[in-house]
């Protein structure tokens, strides 16, 4: 008897527990039929079902696809979405979001049954591969251009329906039995980013070119290829800006809530991605009980390669922290840097996918408030304190996986601000050309400015700013903000109260 967990997600009562019927009657467990979107992040995170079963149309603010979004942001599982709707419009939302199949209402029990199956089945032979290339796969659905992933021995793994078009197989699971070597000319693996030319072997863009991309899973190998078709020109290149704006807002939806630092902290920020696709991001999260660990990512260039290894990094990142234990920033960083740097030529030289980026790791003792952080390119880490007291890491250093670490301690109503490199852009020199130093002069004193506003519009005023650089013809590029603010005093921190906080000192 199957004993796999399944979710559903119906806000007509009767309909959902005829399906929670119809499953455990097919030898499924259902723990819950839920009825609003608002309540499916927690009840994932309690039953940790094997699939979910949402409709399309709730009740509540948030409706079927973005509870799914929202889910799928930190929780791997598939999905199968019912709807008695089935405009263009609806279903392209849902699909961005990687279901494994639609269920048009009404539906009979074997239809239930067969497309139940085929999910978990699926789920089941292809977990080890989505855990490494996750962020890859959404990816590569999300774009109108045809584009697919081929593994290191040459088969197809994944396609998105464009490609599955372009190659002319009659079913889309039959797309694993193509090999690369009959519709792209030898050297194919070889290439780089140089574009390839397409074979005439029943494809429906022969004579048209290829590029290929190395992908690098989140240990550090190459895991395969991301073949992307088209010449970028005319129309072309209008897919893939709409496929960039996709790709931006997958990142968008992995920014971490105001709660993720816990209790007695709270967390802001925003992204500011770059038309053609972005490659910044941040994060907060919990490594363990009374810890809280951030950091702030730039990923050189842009595009949806860019994206891809954005979103790669931020998989990788947590997963070092457990691996590290009691690591410190510095060594977090060194460890990242070592997985890209393994078995001869760096990867992060060879790929856009791969390329150099920037980032800032740090923790912060939730009950003390004392926080380190390490930097490698990324600009740097700010102290802001109640009274406009500001304390800043020095500018000139944080070069490479050596670079040392800045510690003090937060204290009620303190900020922890990380501004990227496109960010500090807005308030003065371009930091990719020359000293950053009165740039972060420029932000010191327009953060002192503001040092009184709630943090939702602290970080407001932050964006606004950026924007008018924008309109006054501010290069384009990525922009992001992180800010951790502690709002009560946790443990046995602060008896002393705030202290008095070093001057900023900066070096041009």
């Amino acid at each position: 008897m199957n004993k796999e967990t399944i979710l559903v997600v119906e806000d007509e009562t009767i309909v959902g527990f005829e399906l929670k019927e119809d499953l455990e009657r097919l030898g499924y467990f259902v723990p819950e039929v839920l009825e609003t979107g608002e309540a499916v992040v927690q009840a994932v995170a309690r039953f940790r079902p094997d699939l979910m079963l949402v409709d399309i149309r709730l009740r509540g603010s948030l409706d079927g696809i973005e509870a799914v979004y929202q889910a799928k942001a930190e929780f791997d599982l598939p999905v199968i979405y019912l709807t008695a709707y089935s405009d263009p419009d609806t279903l392209r939302r849902a699909a961005l979001t990687g279901p494994d199949a639609f269920l048009l209402k009404p539906f009979d029990e074997r239809e239930l049954a067969a497309n139940v199956e085929l999910a978990l089945s699926r789920a089941k032979s292809v977990e080890p591969l989505r855990r490494e290339l996750r962020g890859a796969i959404s990816l590569v659905d999300a774009l109108e251009e045809p584009a697919l992933i081929a593994g290191l021995d040459g088969r197809i793994v994944h396609a998105n329906k464009a490609a599955i078009a372009l190659l002319r197989v009659p079913d889309p699971s039959l797309v694993a039995r193509v090999e690369l070597s009959r519709i792209l000319e030898p050297g194919w693996k070889e290439s780089g980013r140089k574009p390839i030319k397409v074979r005439d072997e029943g494809v429906a863009q022969a004579g048209k070119f290829a590029t290929v991309e190395r992908l690098i899973s989140s240990g550090g190998r190459e895991q395969g290829s991301l073949i992307l078709f088209g010449d970028t020109q005319g129309r072309d290149s209008l897919l893939l800006e709409a496929s960039a704006a996709e790709a931006n807002a997958a990142l968008l939806r992995l920014l971490p809530r105001p709660t993720a630092a816990g209790p007695g902290y709270e967390v802001g920020g925003f992204l500011e991605p770059c038309l053609s696709g972005s490659g910044d991001v941040f994060d907060v999260f919990a490594p363990r009980e009374d810890e809280i660990a951030f950091y702030g990512l730039d990923v050189a260039g842009h595009g949806i390669l860019a994206s891809l290894m954005a979103i790669s990094l931020r998989d990788l990142i947590p997963l070092l922290v457990r691996e590290k234990g009691e690591g410190t920033p510095a060594d977090i960083l060194r460890s990242i840097y070592q997985r890209y740097d393994r078995e001869g030529e760096s990867a992060m030289k060879s790929t856009l996918f791969a390329s150099l980026f920037a980032i800032a790791y740090g923790t912060v003792d939730a009950s003390t408030g004392d926080y380190r952080v390490a930097r490698s390119g990324y600009p740097p880490a700010l102290h802001l304190g109640t009274g406009g007291r500001m304390r800043a890491s020095d500018p000139s250093r944080a070069k490479g996986a050596d670079s040392g670490e800045t510690t003090g301690t937060l204290y009620p109503g303190d900020r922890l601000i990380l501004a990227s490199g496109g960010l500090l852009a807005a308030f003065g020199a371009d930091p990719t050309e020359s000293p950053i130093g009165n740039s972060i002069e420029s932000l010191v004193a327009f953060a002192r400015g503001i040092q009184g506003a709630a943090l939702v519009d602290f970080v407001g005023e932050f964006r606004r700013r950026y924007r008018e650089a924008r309109r006054g013809g501010l290069k384009e590029d990525d922009a992001s903000l992180l800010v951790i603010e502690r709002s009560q005093w946790g443990g046995s921190a602060g008896r002393e109260g705030p202290q008095a906080l070093p001057r900023l000192h900066v070096r041009g």
